[in-house]
């Protein structure tokens, strides 16, 4: 499996412009792929289960992708725009990022074990302890295929990283079906799906070698190590609120209201993948095409890049009209009360899109400090929201909240952004003499 990844060379600077746009349309064409695949399993679950127990299932696989995520703690933009910088110790950084993720791993799996009483019992959902073991599996197949991603990412190998992430989707979707063609479509064996992620990420054990390897025979220079720990320090701080605020609606939820609300939250969170997957798409390319590049020409792709996402917030909002007859007819009417947290949602989502461009054109300049103020906070406004709102509006309290924070969220990006480039362009100005 590690012959799938040799090394290559990226294209220069003159074909960059067309090497961005054949990343987007591969990134693109991927996300639609595995989002739709993703769909027809939530239509599966959603309908076959009830909201009860897909709230049930919904709660471990928040779980997993929010610990997957969390414990990351964004090396994975730390790897992907220092192997860019310098692609000759691309290896030697992955395997430093390997090594760190499977300390992290190791420590958090063993707090889970040791603490999975008073985990479930803080999050008001002993009942779900049983399924523990699911949990963890999940949790480390997600963030050893996570590398492999990663991988690619830096790589710019984008109809690699497609094709993997198509297979293992396709796996899982055809491992659900079954199930349900067997009627066999029940709780416990539907969370064997988390096995799915695990065992596909074994088949890259000789890659994950590889970059032990190349760590351990090179010798990363000591000012390198120093601004990677600089850049990482910031990437830590951020990634702990971006993370959370990715599914903190539904955990506090947990707190409040029972499994079949949480289902038909989570159903209308998991019908918003259909923006919510456009920052993702869009960032995975940006990142490396623009860390290479000077500041000026980061602004200029920049500026480029805002009015066509402009053009897919408008579509996406095109969404809100058909959604009182679109969610009855996919999920049921027992799904009814989704339709309006739905509406909610589709404009929370298309501010996170909004704030795209000038999120990741402060990443590539090395501004992650300015980012991770700006999360912590909307995570704080969020929470505070949270907790007025959802003790008395419930699962609309949650949608409410969240759409407040990512709105603040995107002014203060964007605000950030603005003073950056007033910054830099000031000072490249010519400086006149008087009397030149």
């Amino acid at each position: 499996m590690s012959k799938m990844f040799q090394s290559g060379t990226v294209s220069d600077s003159a074909h960059k412009p067309r090497l961005l746009i054949r990343n987007l349309g591969l990134t693109f064409f991927e996300a639609v792929i595995t989002r739709g695949l993703n769909f027809f399993l939530i239509l599966l679950l959603t309908r076959t289960l009830g909201p009860s127990d897909y709230g049930k299932y919904a709660f471990i696989f928040v779980a997993v992708s929010v610990l997957s995520a969390l414990f990351d703690f964004g090396m994975e933009n730390t790897a992907v725009r220092f192997s860019a910088r310098d692609k000759t110790r691309m290896d030697s950084v992955f395997g430093l990022y390997l090594l760190l993720k499977l300390g992290i791993l190791s420590v958090v799996v063993l707090t889970l074990v040791l603490a999975q009483q008073w985990f479930f019992s803080a999050l008001n959902k002993s009942e779900l302890m049983v399924f523990m073991p699911f949990l963890i599996v999940g949790l480390v197949g997600e963030s050893l295929f996570f590398v492999n991603d990663t991988y690619c990412q830096a790589n710019q190998w984008f109809q690699l990283r497609a094709t993997l992430n198509i297979i293992r989707f396709s796996v899982s979707c055809f491992f659900i079906g079954m199930l349900f063609f067997y009627n066999a479509l029940s709780l416990q064996w539907v969370l064997y799906v988390y096995w799915i992620p695990f065992l596909f990420s074994l088949l890259f054990l000789g890659q994950y070698i590889k970059f032990v390897s190349a760590f351990w025979k090179s010798d990363l220079p000591g000012a390198l190590m120093t601004e990677m720990a600089s850049y990482q320090k910031w990437m830590l701080i951020y990634s702990v609120a971006n993370n959370l605020l990715s599914r903190l609606d539904f955990l506090m939820l947990g707190l409040w209201v029972s499994y079949t609300q949480l289902g038909i939250y989570n159903a209308a969170v998991q019908l918003c993948t259909i923006i919510a997957f456009l920052p993702l798409v869009l960032g995975k390319v940006l990142l490396p095409t623009l860390s290479d590049l000077d500041k000026h020409q980061v602004f200029h792709i920049s500026e480029k890049i805002i009015p066509y996402t402009l053009i897919l917030v408008l579509a996406a909002l095109m969404l809100i009209p058909i959604s009182p007859m679109a969610i009855p007819l996919l999920f049921g009417k027992q799904y009814q009360l989704s339709v309006g947290i739905f509406q909610i949602l589709v404009l929370a989502y298309a501010a996170s899109l909004m704030s795209m461009p000038f999120e990741q054109a402060l990443y590539s300049l090395g501004k992650p400090d300015v980012l991770c103020a700006s999360r912590y906070w909307q995570l704080a406004v969020i929470v505070l929201f949270n907790i007025a709102l959802i003790p008395f509006w419930g699962v609309y309290g949650a949608a409410v909240s969240n759409l407040i924070g990512r709105l603040l969220y995107l002014l203060k990006v964007r605000l950030h952004y603005l003073r950056y480039q007033q910054t830099v362009y000031e000072k490249t100005e010519p400086q006149w003499v008087v009397g030149s």
